[in-house]
């Protein structure tokens, strides 16, 4: 019977392999495909039987006519400057809340953290038109980035992170500065915030990723062409070249290509900060 299980046990990681090789063919692929068809020429076909991954005219044709149509960078330069005021945002508002709720004791605290968890449940096509009104009545943020950022730098789900992680820091370590005399936003700063680093890349990668690829809201509030973002500056791409599906690969590709790099800088942060909430 030792034999047979023992064998069980050498196979088992292989399986995994296999499955995980398997798992990540069929996710890249798409993109491969898409990568590929934004490089071939006009004369060459874009479905194939069997595909054609390498173009046998490869040309950057698609991404200058994409440049020359859109004021690409000015749609790149808006995509930017909200992630960034998102991503900035999100980690000073995030970790402020989850701090106390992690580390400090007062009255209603379980019932404020629980009640921030069951917005989670709430999905957000049912707050659209709710922070329509109120962002473009109340506050009068019509064909302004506010209104873009404001909405987006307070998720529950990335306070829920934070907190996570916060727990599994050390008191000691609180206690330790709080009798050095250091006050409570001085330890959440110089104390809490290095030793959550992976979490705080965690938050930072998802924030991102939610503000650059929005395009629902974005499209509602900005009606000026020249505030647009690239997610919805390429949308009108899709009407320019509805029959140039070459140049539209092109546009996609230049919208994926940043969170890509972003992610892959983050990454061993990204994955440390996920494994210290789940152990949180």
């Amino acid at each position: 019977m030792t034999m047979p299980i023992q064998r069980t046990r050498k196979l088992e990681p292989v399986f995994w392999y296999v499955l995980l090789i398997v798992a990540a063919i069929f996710t890249v692929l798409p993109f491969v495909w898409l990568l590929s068809t934004s490089i071939k020429s006009p004369n060459e076909p874009i479905a194939t039987t069997p595909p054609r991954f390498i173009p046998l005219e490869p040309t950057l044709e698609n991404y200058v006519k994409v440049w020359n149509y859109l004021p690409i960078w000015r749609y790149f330069l808006n995509s930017v400057f909200v992630s960034v005021c998102v991503v900035v945002g999100t980690l000073v508002i995030t970790s402020l809340a989850a701090y106390p709720l992690a580390k400090m004791r007062f009255k209603g605290r379980d019932i404020i953290f629980y009640s921030l968890l069951a917005t989670l449940l709430v999905p957000s096509e049912l707050t659209l038109i709710p922070s329509y009104v109120m962002m473009v009545r109340t506050f009068e943020l019509k064909n302004n980035f506010l209104s873009l950022i404001l909405p987006n730098i307070a998720g529950a789900f990335d306070i829920f992170l934070l907190r996570q992680a916060m727990r599994g820091v050390p008191d000691d370590l609180l206690e330790a500065a709080r009798i050095d005399g250091a006050s409570e936003v001085r330890i959440w700063w110089q104390v809490i915030l290095p030793v959550v680093r992976p979490a705080l890349a965690t938050v930072s990668i998802f924030s991102l990723v939610g503000a650059w690829n929005a395009f629902l809201w974005p499209s509602l509030m900005l009606t000026e062409r020249n505030m647009w973002t690239l997610t919805v500056g390429l949308a009108r791409l899709s009407g320019l070249f509805f029959s140039d599906f070459r140049a539209l690969c092109a546009g996609t590709v230049i919208t994926i290509l940043p969170i890509l790099l972003f992610f892959s800088i983050m990454q061993r942060n990204f994955v440390g900060g996920l494994a210290g909430a789940v152990k949180g």
